[in-house]
């Protein structure tokens, strides 16, 4: 009884490893940053290597930028230069390809530039109480 068990609990986890796909474990600009300045490049980081196929900056009530010069090679951090971005706040967006050929998607914002008077307040008096 005791080894089913134990050959359960392997296929499982085995079950579970072959399921695990690479994700973005953290970006630059940070999801939600506000920046004083306009980032110069985009970089992503994954958990494992993927290949980039789609990066585009949308500004806030504009149209979508894609990004020209990625790289065709599996990478766990991509960095690309940014378009020259203005004040305002922008969309990023994403689409990789992993070994396994699972694709993913994804998006995160950020904002360049002073937020009007009372914007994000309390969120930036939680913060840095921290």
């Amino acid at each position: 009884m005791k080894g089913s068990t134990y050959a359960v609990a392997a296929l499982l986890l085995v079950s579970s490893l072959a399921h695990a796909h690479s994700q973005l474990t953290s970006s630059t600009p940070a999801d939600k940053a506000s920046l004083a300045s306009a980032p110069k490049e985009i970089v992503l980081h994954f958990s494992e290597p993927v290949r980039v196929t789609a990066l585009s900056v949308t500004p806030s009530g504009g149209d979508r930028q894609n990004l020209a010069g990625i790289p065709g090679e599996f990478v766990k951090d991509f960095t690309i230069a940014a378009p020259g971005l203005g004040n305002g706040d922008y969309a990023v967006s994403w689409r990789a390809l992993a070994p396994d050929s699972h694709v993913m998607t994804g998006t995160f914002t950020f904002s360049v530039g002073a937020r009007a008077p009372g914007a994000d307040a309390g969120h930036a008096e939680h913060s840095a109480s921290h």
